[in-house]
């Protein structure tokens, strides 16, 4: 039958004769029964959709236009997510709305080594899963096929013959459009309805194959993979370089049948889990050989917005060649990749066994598993460093072949940040580190007590370790009465696995003030902020001391942190979302600018565009003082030319009168588990320039453009006299308020349009500030309806420029 359980997926070069080979198999009684009925029926039921129209089938220009949305492309996930340096190999790319994709784009994940080379990628096809429609007409079209086939080989009454039984088979196939390209999809269709283990997903079911090629000049570590479409620049995936040779898993993978790894270690291990799946690797190990096995799942694919607890969750088992069970491990610290260094005990065959810890699974549940005596470098001490100063640091982990890293004159804005490693350490994570611009200090032992306590000055960062379990660190200091002191600890956040509390006492032992966890929400890929913060004020003069301790009560090498001892400074980071924006000379875009205050910072910050296309404008670029997120936007100048182009933005307030400028960080909002949201910086922030040019709004709405609101009232705003050029059937919509602010009413006058906005005065209190951000849609009626029956159909037509506006009293 030509769709039967049997059904092969055809490689590419394959011909349409060749796969009528391998699918058709006529039954002994002849002709009359070459296609059994049950086969028809089945290709009925699994076969998905195509409306057969000669010339414009499947893979024609026509038919992609057809279906082709506005919407931009999205991508879940790649496999597999890396690559050896100095190779080629194809990967699958799955997502959704990736039509029309004109290009691949790599770079480096981490901006400090954007000068390397980046490894080269090009699309090679798109592969679009089969709807119900489809199925049913492919399915009519190939009973009709079959009907035709019987008629003509009746009429030559020449009996059964084989061979023109095919060549007419190709040949009616053809006429009908019907390529190998679709019985490839027919055969995916087919493995995602009847294989119960694998889940259809939307998001993620289009697949770009894309060829990716390194030179061996490629460094190992991370790069970003993204698609670019007539409609935009995908979100990220993350794609991993190793020096090591690559091994894709082999199905079925299980322990009966496991992929034989034939290579030398070190290799690297791919695979897909799907609901229930096991996966096996069989490798060839030697007694006395340090491994490190490590998974990368959460690590290629952060947060995955429909799955709970929000991502892959590994874990990895190694068994003897007798099946017994010789290591195990479910995480890293509290990483949800799971690390094992693994001692070989003896000669022989070991299975290390992968899965997922629920036994969930889907096509975005990828993997690789680095196995081989590997440099793994775990954390550094001391974990940040003092701005403008060299540091040494010590390196910890498995198989290093250097124990310190020497760095000079450290460069940067405050902040956590990724250390840039030598080449060799470059593979595995990246490890966080922080700078400041406090002097800094090395903790000395024994300070387990009060007694015992280490005397530090306010105003210093001590680098410092929970030693062993149990360990507890204490620290004295001298302060006088009604003053401010910071006591911050930074651990979690540079990887360290402490999960710190702190505490600050008299002399006395009264407790003054203490925490457990702060959240930071610069640091996008941590779920629990195991971190310490505390700001008081001293009830007198006199010794304080400063205790710090492991909530699990655990220690070791690993267990470093960082104790900062000052006075407030008041400072901040920004982040703006999306990473890339997608637009097209002359259109406005929302942003999302988000502040993270520190040390009681409450100040309004000004923003302004620093670097991008000549006359690009900000509007409503103005945080407001004790507010964290502001929605603003971007006018794209008409004449900017297209392309991806850099663009910077920058934040600047006054700080106890000194004038302090960041920059704010690209990130992209990333959904955990159906719920949470978390902004994980990206490489680049950057305008995707594509289209042809719109008529620009051709004003901007500065702060002195707010539009000030009573509460329980309502305020009128006229746009600018550029306004006029709006036509008729265009109405505005309130996209961006505050709850109980809303647009009234628009009124079309002579002079333009006036804009009535309402404020709630049971749900928006006076003092209230931010942007208004209006929406333009165009109405039609449809042609060829009834005056009476026809209803109007609402188009997105584009954005106008924020509004700042201020909720007064009445």
């Amino acid at each position: 039958s030509i769709i039967g359980k049997d059904f092969p997926f055809p490689s590419a070069g394959v011909n349409l004769m060749q796969c009528v080979k391998a699918y058709v198999k006529p039954t002994p009684s002849g002709l009359s029964r070459s296609f059994h009925q049950k086969s028809v029926r089945a290709a009925i039921r699994l076969v998905g959709a195509v409306t057969v129209i000669a010339g414009m089938f499947w893979s024609t220009a026509g038919w992609a236009q057809q279906i082709r949305t506005r919407r931009e492309p999205h991508i879940g996930y790649a496999y597999p997510a890396g690559a050896q340096a100095g190779t080629s190999v194809q990967i699958v790319v799955g997502g959704q709305y990736l039509d029309g994709v004109t290009d691949v784009l790599m770079a480096p994940l981490l901006p400090e080594v954007s000068g390397t080379e980046a490894p080269q990628a090009t699309f090679v096809r798109l592969t679009k899963p089969l709807t119900n429609k489809q199925a049913n007409d492919l399915a009519q079209k190939l009973r009709e096929i079959q009907d035709k086939v019987r008629r003509e080989m009746r009429q030559r009454r020449t009996g059964f013959n084989m061979v023109a039984y095919r060549q007419l088979l190709v040949k009616f196939a053809a006429e009908e459009g019907i390529t190998e390209e679709m019985l490839k999809a027919l055969e995916e269709y087919r493995k995602y309805r009847n294989d119960p283990k694998r889940q259809f997903n939307p998001q993620i079911a289009e697949r770009a194959t894309v060829q990716v090629s390194l030179s061996p000049n490629v460094q190992p570590g991370w790069y970003v993979l993204r698609l670019k479409t007539a409609n935009g620049v995908s979100d990220p995936v993350r794609f991993h370089v190793t020096p090591w040779k690559e091994v894709l898993e082999s199905e079925p993978n299980n322990k009966e049948s496991p992929t034989v790894v034939n290579e030398e270690l070190p290799v690297v291990l791919n695979g897909q889990i799907q609901p229930g799946d096991v996966d096996h690797f069989r490798i060839r190990a030697k007694k006395g050989q340090h491994l490190v096995v490590a998974v990368l799942a959460r690590e290629l694919i952060p947060y995955l917005a429909d799955a709970v607890p929000g991502w892959f969750q590994a874990t990895l088992r190694i068994l003897d060649s007798s099946g017994r069970e010789v290591a195990y491990v479910d995480d890293f610290w509290f990483h949800p990749d799971p690390v094992l260094a693994f001692d070989v005990p003896a000669d022989g065959d070991y299975i290390i066994e992968i899965k997922d810890s629920i036994y969930r699974g889907r096509d975005d549940f990828v993997y690789r598993i680095v196995v081989g005596e590997v440099p793994y470098v775990t954390g550094v001490f001391p974990a940040g460093g003092r701005i403008g100063e060299d540091v040494t640091l010590q390196l910890m982990g498995w198989n290093l072949p250097e124990k310190q890293v020497f760095l000079r004159r450290l460069k940067g804005q405050p902040g956590i940040r990724s250390l840039q490693l030598p080449v060799w350490a470059c593979w595995a994570h990246p490890v966080q580190f922080a700078l400041s611009d406090w002097p800094e200090a090395v903790e000395h032992e024994p300070n387990d007590t009060l007694q015992a306590a280490e005397k530090i000055s306010i105003g210093t960062v001590i680098n410092a370790r929970m030693d062993r379990p149990g360990d507890q660190d204490v620290f004295r200091f001298t302060g006088t009465k009604g003053q401010k002191v910071v006591a911050e600890v930074i651990g979690r956040r540079v990887f360290s696995p402490v999960d710190s509390l702190l505490r600050i006492l008299d002399e006395q032992g009264n407790v003054v003030g203490v925490n457990d966890d702060f959240v930071d929400k610069s640091v996008g890929l941590l779920t629990h902020h195991a971190d310490s913060y505390l700001e008081v004020t001293l009830p007198h003069d006199g010794v304080y001391f400063v205790e710090v301790i492991d909530m699990q009560h655990q220690g070791g090498e690993a267990f470093v942190y960082r104790l900062r001892l000052s006075v407030p400074r008041p400072d901040f980071e920004l982040r703006v979302v999306p990473s890339v924006i997608n637009a097209s000379p002359g259109m406005v875009v929302p942003i999302d600018v988000y502040a993270v205050r520190r040390d009681g910072f409450d100040q309004g910050i000004e923003l302004s565009v620093t670097k991008g296309p000549e006359g690009t404008r900000l509007s409503g670029g103005w945080i407001p003082p004790g507010t964290d997120h502001v929605v603003a936007t971007l006018t794209v100048p008409r004449n900017a030319e297209t392309g991806l182009v850099e663009i910077e933005i920058a934040g600047k307030a006054r700080v106890n009168g000194q004038e302090v400028v960041r920059t704010v960080v690209p990130a992209d909002d990333m959904m955990q588990a159906f719920y949470y949201h978390h902004l994980v910086p990206a490489e680049r922030f950057a305008l995707n320039l594509t289209g042809r040019r719109r008529y620009s709004v051709p004003w901007t709405f500065e702060t002195s453009n707010t539009v000030r609101i009573p509460a329980g009232g309502e305020a009128e705003f006229r746009l600018p006299p550029g306004s006029v050029w709006f036509p008729e059937n265009m109405t505005l919509q309130l996209t961006s308020a505050p709850e109980g602010i809303t647009l009234a009413k628009v009124d079309r006058r002579q002079s333009g349009y006036v804009l009535v906005f309402q404020a709630d005065k049971e749900k928006v209190k006076p003092g209230t500030r931010g942007n208004l951000v209006l929406g333009m849609f165009m109405q039609n009626k449809p042609q060829g309806t009834a005056p009476s029956t026809a209803r109007n159909q609402q188009f997105f037509a584009g954005w106008l420029p924020a509004l700042p506006f201020e909720v007064v009293s009445q």
